[in-house]
């Protein structure tokens, strides 16, 4: 009876080290260390010559801004020439592009507001707003910003025939930067 309890007690042993074997994470780790360079801003807003007619502000070191007068008519479009432009102060080429953020406001009361970057290959975003609801456009293909240049923001704008005055539209757009 002895050997059977020691036989059954080296039966369980060998289970319980299978078991833990068993479950046990094999695992290895690969190391990493970064550095970190802090950067100089060199793309950001400044103002266009029409920038007071659309209410530029520029803030967050030039990384943010607002236009805050922008209009729209009854079938007629606005033109906002050149409120706002993007420029590089850097020395190499970066890649940027227009990218919606957020909408809010009826469309009912609009045909279309659009943004687009002057560049050689423009860049626009287009709301449109058909049948009463928005059609928001996809980020634009990213076009090159040579260093010590700057593009125009072109904002056009255009309110149905029945807009009533007030309706307010607002939109976000984000201006990504990539550097070549």
């Amino acid at each position: 009876m002895a050997k059977r309890k020691s036989l059954d007690l080296i039966v369980l042993l060998m289970i319980s080290v299978f078991v833990i074997t068993a479950s046990a994470a094999v695992y290895y780790s690969l190391g990493m260390t970064s550095t970190i360079t802090t950067a100089a801003n060199d793309v950001y807003f400044v103002k266009g010559p029409d920038n007071e007619t659309a209410g530029v502000n520029i803030f967050n070191d030039n990384k943010s801004a607002t236009l805050t007068l922008l209009k729209a008519y009854p079938n007629m479009t606005m033109t906002y020439d050149d409120p706002i432009r993007v420029r590089n102060n850097g020395s190499v080429p970066h890649n940027v592009r227009l990218r919606p953020v957020s909408l809010s406001g009826n469309a009912t009361y609009f045909v279309f507001i659009n943004f687009t970057l002057q560049a050689p290959t423009k860049a626009s975003l287009n709301y449109t707003a058909p049948g009463g609801s928005w059609n928001e456009p996809s980020t634009t293909d990213f076009v090159q910003l040579a260093a010590g240049q700057e593009y125009a923001i072109v904002v056009q704008t255009m309110a149905n025939a029945t807009a009533t005055s007030g309706q307010i539209a607002t939109i976000e757009i984000a201006v990504d930067n990539e550097q070549t």
